[in-house]
């Protein structure tokens, strides 16, 4: 709660120097973990906060109760989403005037729910999803990586999980449910997303997501895992081969030197498009293909920061991503090796710690 309170504390300072006279943040379009870091709920239709007055957290009657005991903010009902748009904006109205400036994530609001709001709210609506919504939900702050180590060791878990329970005959479902049974006996809450399990030649897609396939002797085994802590989510990818292959063990080993030497030159100043650059290169150097996606992407809700071609976000102290390159060859095989990293101020820790290569 005390980080809730000083991310919401960062918000009323970014909207001073912006000049907003209220920030609404409305729900939707994964704003769930951003809330929850910011409340300590992942429910909300809105939330309303004034420079000047009291914020209000406004939920459904199904997430009542739940926020009440969960959200640190006055909690308001909505009685029924007919009742959302007037109760909304008669709160909002009580404390703003006429051109007051209205800061909202343009991006959760559909065309027709912009320009009802619009009409009914005094001041003019100001997009803050490319300045408030990132600086304020940039990354972890120091006292908070703890929590994140907390979660990445369950991720770890997990994947230890698959390769022991990996033999000849067992089905992809089999070792997802090993993995999801792991963390969850060791405190994992609930999964960012479904645990992805593909083996052999469907280890070559990005998201595989578990079969009834039975695994071969000398096949990949690619999982890919989000166990969640009160909202803070590792996301980490192993492969492992049964078996021994010497073409198998070059992609491991290409994909191992791929993803260290990305971490090696983490450290705040750095460019993300740089660390993309960096990865694929390693792997050209080894005469494998580029891959289609980013090298990786920010963690627990956090906006930044984005590792791609294009990004433009530069690394700075609290930044948590993953680091995630590819090899895929279709009809053959796929690797893919995934580690959880948060920047320091003076270089970076490295909170997933399972081994690479066994």
């Amino acid at each position: 709660m005390d980080f809730n309170k000083k991310r919401y504390a960062h918000l009323k300072r970014q909207m001073e120097e912006y000049e907003l006279d209220m920030v609404w943040l409305a729900g939707g379009a994964g704003m769930g973990p951003r809330l929850q870091r910011l409340t300590g709920s992942t429910s909300g239709t809105g939330i309303i906060i004034p420079i000047d007055g009291d914020p209000a957290h406004f939920v459904y009657g199904v997430d009542y109760n739940s926020t009440i005991d969960e959200s640190w903010l006055p909690v308001k009902l909505l009685e029924g989403k007919s009742a959302a748009l007037p109760r909304i904006t008669g709160y909002a109205n009580e404390y703003i005037k006429d051109g007051a400036r209205i800061g909202v994530n343009l991006g959760s609001l559909n065309h027709a729910s912009y320009k009802a709001y619009s009409k009914e709210l005094k001041g003019d609506l100001v997009d803050i999803s490319g300045d408030i919504i990132p600086e304020v939900w940039f990354g972890l702050y120091p006292d908070e990586i703890k929590f994140h180590r907390a979660v990445s060791r369950l991720a770890d878990i997990g994947c230890t999980a698959v390769k022991e329970a990996m033999r000849p005959g067992i089905t992809e479902t089999e070792l997802a449910a090993e993995a999801n049974y792991a963390m969850q006996r060791k405190g994992a809450e609930t999964f960012s997303f479904e645990t992805i399990v593909s083996t052999g030649e469907r280890s070559a897609y990005s998201h595989g997501y578990p079969t009834p396939r039975k695994l071969k002797p000398g096949e990949f085994v690619l999982v890919d895992l989000g166990p969640t802590i009160s909202g803070y989510a590792a996301d980490e990818t192993r492969t492992y081969l049964l078996g021994s292959d010497s073409k198998k063990g070059k992609m491991l080993e290409a994909m191992d030197k791929s993803v260290q030497t990305v971490i090696d030159h983490v450290k705040p100043g750095v460019k993300c498009s740089e660390l993309d650059a960096i990865s694929r290169r390693v792997l050209k150097e080894h005469d494998f293909p580029d891959y289609m996606h980013s090298l990786g992407h920010p963690l627990s809700g956090f906006v930044t920061p984005l590792l791609s071609k294009n990004s433009k976000d530069v690394l700075r102290p609290g930044h948590l991503f993953t680091v995630e390159p590819g090899i895929y060859i279709p009809g053959y095989g796929g690797v893919r090796l995934e580690e959880n990293i948060v920047v320091t101020e003076d270089g970076y820790e490295q909170l997933t710690k399972g081994p690479r290569l066994v």
